[in-house]
């Protein structure tokens, strides 16, 4: 503990009362914070008891937007629909398969179009349809939305806001001669909170727990069991790149992942940051 001759209270205002009065603002606002989170992660009761999650869903849980494409590519790939020319480019073969969903259907014309693989999140067809996925994702209670996030994030704020007034008590306290040890050891325990509160969650529990039940019924797809697509079909070839990444499609079809330049990765959990936007490359990757 620092301890000098005090010469006068740091702004007026005694060190023991300083200190009690801003511990008790830290409880109150990491409390908020902390039940705004537990709200916010909750989700949807009845997720888990609706419609069994596509390919194209359990990517986005898993890995946002970007693996969504990549795991669309995949099942495209498995079904033969689509190739890749010598200038990296992608390119359709024949006609469009039946039952397309409507992110297939956006990247097969973005095909059409012979768009590179990196450019498709940015395509307005495939933003429109990743859309769609991450709405419906949130209506089920699978994923947390930007007016819930940005709650979360307020109370957060406000916390970062009270670590900064401590912190210019503290230089205060320091520039004056005034003891400052427990406000530094105070500081110190609400750093650690804040950072380990920063981030508002885009998985509900729901979420996470839907995506462990695909998973569990999907070990077969993982790369290291060297998985037969050709006996899975178009939609194993999606669910494996959902799941594990695009190690997945290396494993499918190097020729095409090597030559439509798609970085060899594993599915990153759900550790993905979350966005609201479809195409946003900030949303989280497919790689851990």
């Amino acid at each position: 503990m620092i301890v000098h001759a005090a010469s006068g209270d740091t702004w007026g205002i005694s060190g023991p009362t300083f200190i009690r009065y801003y511990l008790v603002a830290a409880v109150v606002l990491v409390a908020i914070v902390v039940y705004h989170r537990v709200r916010l992660a909750a989700g949807s009761v009845s997720a888990l008891t609706a419609d069994p999650l596509g390919p194209q869903q359990v990517a986005y849980l898993n890995g946002g937007p970007r693996l969504a494409v990549h795991a669309a590519l995949g099942g495209l790939r498995g079904s033969g629909a689509i190739g890749v020319r010598p200038d990296r480019r992608l390119t359709t073969i024949g006609a469009a398969p039946t039952g397309l969903t409507p992110l297939d259907q956006a990247i097969h014309w973005a095909a059409h179009q012979h768009s590179r693989v990196g450019d498709l999140p940015r395509d307005e067809r495939v933003r429109t349809a990743l859309d769609q996925i991450r709405n419906g994702l949130e209506q089920r209670g699978l994923l947390t939305n930007d007016t819930q996030r940005a709650r979360a994030r307020f109370w957060t704020t406000l916390l970062i806001a009270l670590l900064g007034l401590g912190v210019l008590r503290l230089v205060s306290g320091l520039f004056n001669g005034h003891p400052v040890g427990y406000l530094l050891l105070t500081l110190v325990a609400l750093l650690i909170v804040t950072l380990v509160l920063r981030r508002a969650p885009v998985l509900t529990r729901a979420g996470r727990a839907a995506l462990r039940d695909v998973r569990r019924a999907h070990t077969h797809l993982a790369p290291a069991a060297a998985p037969a697509y050709a006996t899975y079909g178009a939609a194993g070839a999606a669910m494996g790149v959902a799941l594990y990444g695009t190690a997945s499609l290396w494993v499918l079809d190097p020729g095409f992942a090597e030559q439509a330049e798609i970085q060899r990765q594993a599915a990153a959990g759900s550790g993905w940051t979350g966005g609201s936007s479809g195409g946003g490359d900030s949303s989280g990757s497919d790689g851990g």
